[in-house]
């Protein structure tokens, strides 16, 4: 009976060999076939960039050509792509023989932020999207974003946003309005968070007060667009400042 049980075993273990031999041959095959110089990196492709330079995107991008595409690490490209605000995302693919592709996902401008010395370009979670001097930043329509006044610099400067209660001002009242936009012009005057106002199109003056009730006061504002409908030349402001008593004073 044992001598029966040993035959039984052999060929198990010469099938476990035989098995085990076979996929290390089929690892080594397949390491250097993914060795072969045909694998080396020749071209980089940038696509969804729209405000961001390709060629800019490529170089900081800082892909090692001619390294194998398959065992080149990109920690270095994720490192410096991850630091350009005006990127929300990106991925990585690499596409045999020879490249890698980068797919860009970037952030959509919001406002026009204006001080003293200079102006800067947000999204509406308040970054800031032309914050490196050394990249090309075009928007094609950027004179039609809104212009926003009325803040000290160094109070609502972070290091790559602005102050998050600023942003959040800003984008309610600017994707409030988002249909004015498009025929017409929108002037911001955040007065510190404390006074805050709007001109729409060069005629419609909107006093919206401090920044409390932000959501409540754009949602009484709304509400009061058709009294006015056609007529917002004739009205010298709406008052919103206290969203339970709202005033239209007409000129």
């Amino acid at each position: 009976m044992a001598r029966k049980r040993a035959r039984k075993r052999r060929p198990s273990i010469f099938r476990l060999l035989l098995s085990l031999l076979i996929l290390v041959a089929i690892i080594v095959a397949g390491y250097y076939i993914l060795s072969l110089p045909i694998w080396g990196i020749k071209e980089v492709i940038v696509n969804g960039t729209k405000m961001l330079s390709d060629r800019e995107i490529r170089t900081l991008a800082a892909i090692p050509i001619s390294e194998n595409l398959f065992f080149t690490k990109f920690d270095r490209t994720k490192s410096n792509l991850s630091k350009i605000p005006a990127i929300a995302s990106f991925k990585i693919y690499r596409i045999p023989p020879a490249t890698v592709l980068i797919s860009i996902k970037e952030r959509k401008p919001i406002a026009t932020l204006v001080f003293s010395e200079r102006s800067i370009i947000i999204d509406r979670e308040g970054y800031i999207l032309n914050r490196n001097p050394n990249l090309t930043f075009n928007i094609p329509n950027m004179a039609d974003l809104p212009i926003v006044t009325g803040m000290d610099e160094k109070e609502i400067l972070m290091a790559d946003k602005i102050d998050e209660r600023a942003a959040l001002v800003i984008s309610d009242i600017i994707l409030k309005l988002s249909r004015f936009l498009e025929s017409g012009r929108m002037q911001l005057e955040l007065g510190g968070l404390e006074n805050v106002s709007f001109l729409l199109d060069d005629l419609l003056r909107v006093r919206v007060g401090d920044a409390e009730e932000i959501k409540r006061k754009m949602e009484v504002f709304d509400a009061l667009l058709p009294v006015i409908a056609g007529r917002w030349a004739q009205v010298e402001y709406v008052d919103v400042r206290f969203p339970d008593n709202p005033v239209i004073k007409y000129k």
